[in-house]
C-alpha cells in the first residue's frame, strides 16, 4: 500500500485507489458492476493507474467443478475483473496495481501473463532499512545525542515499518511519562520491552524463593551465551516480570544472518536450556520456569532433524511442514504424514537425543563455571537488570563486535565497478555460489 502511493505521488497521471472489500455486496452483479464501472472511468481518462488494496477480498481461488459455490457474488466480480484486466476489449494505457498479504489464496487466473504477471514480495525491512526507517519516524521528535539509530535498529530484528513507528511512539510516550522533552536510548530500550515482552506490572511481586529462582535461570542463560562461541552476543539480563515473563535474557546478533550452520543452531539448543542447567546445578531440581524454553528447544531441534538434515540417522531427507508462511504463521502440519511410523519414532529419537546433549553441555559449562554463575545470580538479585559487557567480564571471554566492516546488501544494489575499469572475472567458486541458491 506504501509503495502505491508512492507510485501515485511519482506519476503524473490520475490515480484510482479502490478497496477490494468494497465490490463486494449482498446482491449479486453489483460488485461486477462497479469493477466495470471502475474501468470505464479509467478508460475515459487513460494514461491512468488503478491500484486495488487488499485484492484478496474479490480474487480469492474460485470453487472446483464439484464444490459447492458459497458466494457467487463473488465469482462474478473476479471473473468481470479478469475480463476488465486481458479479455476482449483489452484496457489500453490502464496499469493496474494491487496489495494483498495472502497471495497463496488467490485464484491462478489472476497471474498469468496479461494480469498480474509482475509480483514483488515486500520483506521485512534489513537493518540499514530500519534505521532510515526510524530515522523518518524520529524526525520531528528530540533525539538526545546519546541515542543511535544503528544500535536501535540493530535490536530490532524482524520489526516492520509499522513495528518501528510503534517503537518510535512508545519511547516518547516513555519520555513523557519521566518529565522529558528529549528521547534517550533508555526509552527505546524501554520501548522495545513493553512492545516485546509487554507491560511491566508493579503488582507483579515475585516471593525471595522464586526471585533466587529467576535469577539463577536467567543468569544460566546468560553465562551459557557468553561461553559458547557461535552463539548470538548477550545485550541485557533482566529479572523484573513484563507481561507472561519473569525474567528475560536479550540476546542481539551482531549481523543479519541468512543461512544457519550446524553450529550456530547446536549453541541456540545449548542456550535455550542453560535456564534449566542452571536450576539443575544451583538448586538441584528443575522447574516450571523452562516450559517455554524446551517448548522453543523441541520445535528447534525437530526441525533440525526433519527439515534440515541435520541427523546422522535420519540422513539428508526432508520433511517440511504444510502451509503459508506469508502471515508469520507456518501453518497446521499435514494431515498425513509422507513417511512411516517407524521414520516418526527415531525422528522423535534423535530430538530427544540433541536435547539431552544441549543439556549435559549447559551443565557442564555451568558446573566448571559455577562461581560465576552465582556471582551474576548475585548481582541480578541485587541489580535487577544488568548489561551483557558485565556477563563477559565475569566469564571471562571477550565481548563479541561487528568485523564485517560493511552493512549487508542485496547483490544487485551492490555498486557497479567504474566504466574505465574493466571488472575481473568472477572465480569459479564465486560463479558458483552466485548460481546455486538456497532457500531456508
Amino acid at each position: 500500500t506504501l509503495l502505491a502511493r508512492a507510485v501515485a505521488g511519482e506519476a503524473d497521471v490520475p490515480f484510482f485507489s479502490v478497496v477490494g472489500s468494497s465490490f463486494v455486496e449482498m446482491y449479486v452483479g453489483v460488485g461486477a458492476a462497479r469493477v466495470r464501472d471502475l474501468f470505464a472511468e479509467a478508460r475515459k481518462r487513460a494514461p491512468a493507474i488503478v491500484f486495488v488494496d487488499e485484492l484478496d477480498a474479490i480474487g480469492a481461488r474460485r470453487a472446483g467443478t464439484h464444490a459447492m459455490v458459497s458466494n457467487d457474488e463473488r465469482e462474478q466480480t473476479l471473473n468481470q475483473l479478469l475480463a476488465e484486466m486481458d479479455g476482449f476489449d483489452p484496457g489500453e494505457g490502464i496499469v493496474v496495481l494491487a496489495a494483498t498479504n495472502r497471495p497463496e489464496v488467490l485464484d491462478p487466473a489472476l497471474m498469468r501473463p496479461g494480469r498480474f504477471d509482475r509480483q514483488v514480495t515486500i520483506p521485512l525491512p534489513t537493518q540499514t532499512e530500519r534505521a532510515a526507517i526510524l530515522a523518518v519516524h524520529c524526525r520531528h521528535k528530540h533525539l538526545d545525542p546519546g541515542v543511535d539509530l544503528a544500535v536501535v535498529a540493530r535490536a530490532t530484528p524482524g520489526f516492520s515499518g509499522a513495528d518501528l513507528a510503534n517503537l518510535a511512539n512508545e519511547a516518547a510516550i516513555n519520555a513523557v511519562r519521566n518529565n522529558r522533552d528529549t528521547l534517550t536510548a533508555t526509552d527505546f530500550d524501554t520501548a522495545r520491552d513493553r512492545i516485546l515482552l509487554g507491560r511491566r506490572e508493579g503488582t507483579n511481586v515475585l516471593l525471595p524463593a522464586e526471585k533466587h529462582a529467576v535469577a539463577v535461570h536467567e543468569a544460566g542463560h546468560a553465562l551459557v551465551a557468553a561461553l559458547c562461541p557461535h552463539a548470538d552476543p548477550v545485550a541485557k539480563v533482566t529479572i523484573l516480570p513484563a507481561g507472561q515473563t519473569l525474567g528475560a535474557t536479550e540476546q542481539l546478533p551482531l549481523v543479519e544472518r541468512h543461512l544457519y550452520g550446524q553450529d550456530y543452531l547446536l549453541d541456540s539448543l545449548t542456550v535455550r536450556l542453560g535456564g534449566r542447567a542452571a536450576e539443575l546445578v544451583i538448586l538441584g531440581q528443575g522447574s516450571t520456569g523452562a516450559a517455554n524454553d524446551l517448548a522453543q528447544a523441541t520445535e528447534l531441534a525437530t526441525k533440525m532433524v526433519r527439515e534440515f538434515g541435520l541427523s546422522q540417522r535420519i540422513g539428508p531427507v526432508g520433511y517440511p511442514r504444510g502451509g503459508s508462511v506469508f502471515l508469520g504463521t507456518s501453518g497446521p502440519d499435514l494431515s498425513s504424514r509422507p513417511y512411516a511410523e517407524a521414520t516418526q519414532a527415531a525422528i522423535d529419537t534423535e530430538v530427544a537425543r540433541l536435547l539431552r546433549e544441549a543439556e549435559q553441555r549447559a551443565t557442564d559449562l555451568l558446573t566448571t563455571h559455577r562461581a560465576q554463575l552465582e556471582r551474576l545470580s548475585a548481582l541480578l538479585l541485587e541489580h535487577e537488570t544488568i548489561d551483557g559487557s558485565l556477563v563477559y567480564r565475569l566469564a571471562g571471554t571477550a565481548q563479541p563486535i561487528d568485523q564485517s566492516g560493511a552493512a549487508t546488501v542485496a547483490p544487485r544494489r551492490a555498486a557497479r565497478p567504474p566504466a574505465t575499469t574493466p571488472a575481473a572475472p568472477a572465480a569459479p567458486a564465486a560463479r558458483h555460489a552466485a548460481t546455486s541458491g538456497s532457500r531456508d
